[in-house]
Formats: structure tokens, C-alpha cells, sequence
């Protein structure tokens, strides 16, 4: 019976052994699978973030010169000095940009905004149509000059105004992003 007692216990204490084995084997398996869940998500987020860096450097190989605010897909320029339409317009040309053809009434608020209280001189205004036809933008790289007489396009705080060519006043100019 002594033996048997001993064998009982010794089954017992093998017993027990087993069950911490046991709690211990599961409890290292629950730290290797939250281990392994972490690393997961780390290499997810890694991923996440190198995609958006390398999203935002295609992004910003497209981009306004200094000086120039972006505006949908073209960049503007509001001079600070003042010339007649003839020397706004080549001034823009010279910078590989066109004294600007308001194409959109989104367009027209966003020069508004931006060109403060000063006139600015634009190529014409395609919102309003003041001249009852409408213009191609590519009108802009050929040798146009507007005389003395000719009435040329101006934005004030009104809006689209017109006035003699040899006028001096500020100028916008328009060009697609690059």
C-alpha cells in the first residue's frame, strides 16, 4: 500500500509538473503570438508610411515656381510692379507663361482673392464674354500686339473691366504645373 501511495503521489507530483508545463508552454505561446501579431502590425504601419513618402514625393516633383501660387493645375503669378498689356504680356511669355484667360467662375474668384485691391491686366475673361466670342488659349504665343487704341482686359475689385492697352497696371500671369 506504501507503494502504491507512492505512486499515487509521484503521479500527483508528475501531475502537476505536466499542468505547469502545460500553463507554461501556453502562456509562452500567448507572448510568441502577441509577439508575432505586434511585429505585424509594425510592418504594416512601416509599409503605410513608406508608400505615403514615396506617394508625396511624386507629388512634389509637380510643383509652382517661387513666387507663383497653385491653384488647381496651374500656377499664377501676381506682379508687384506695373507696365502696359503689351509688356505684361511679354513679361509672362518670358517666364514660359500667358497673362491669364479666366476660363471658370471658380477661376475668377480665386484671382480675385488673391490679386488684392490693385488692377491686374488678364488676356480676357471667358466667364462673361464680353467680347461676344470666344477665344482659343493658344492665341496667347502668337505675336499679338494690342495698339494704343485697342481696348485690353483688366480684373478690379468689381470684377472684369476694360481700359486702353497703354495703361500701366499690375498683371497675372498663368501657367500649367510642371
Amino acid at each position: 500500500m506504501q507503494s502504491d501511495h507512492k505512486d499515487a503521489s509521484k503521479e500527483e507530483a508528475d501531475e502537476k509538473k505536466r499542468d505547469v508545463n502545460d500553463k507554461q508552454y501556453k502562456h509562452c505561446k500567448r507572448r510568441l503570438i502577441f509577439a508575432l501579431a505586434i511585429s505585424v502590425v509594425i510592418n504594416v504601419l512601416t509599409n503605410i508610411v513608406i508608400y505615403f513618402s514615396v506617394k508625396e514625393d511624386r507629388i512634389a516633383q509637380y510643383f509652382c515656381p517661387d513666387n507663383w501660387i497653385g491653384f488647381q493645375d496651374k500656377c499664377y503669378y501676381f506682379s508687384e510692379e506695373e507696365e502696359d498689356w503689351n509688356s505684361s504680356r511679354y513679361n509672362c511669355l518670358s517666364q514660359n507663361a500667358s497673362l491669364v484667360m479666366i476660363a471658370t467662375t471658380k477661376e475668377k474668384r480665386f484671382l480675385m482673392r488673391f490679386k488684392c485691391t490693385s488692377d491686374h491686366w488678364i488676356w480676357q475673361d471667358m466667364t462673361e464674354n464680353l467680347t461676344g466670342q470666344w477665344v482659343d488659349e493658344n492665341i496667347h504665343n502668337k505675336g499679338i500686339n494690342m495698339t494704343e487704341n485697342e481696348i485690353c482686359f483688366y480684373l478690379n475689385e468689381d470684377g472684369v473691366a476694360i481700359a486702353r492697352c497703354y495703361t500701366e497696371r499690375k498683371w497675372i500671369c498663368r501657367k500649367k504645373v510642371h
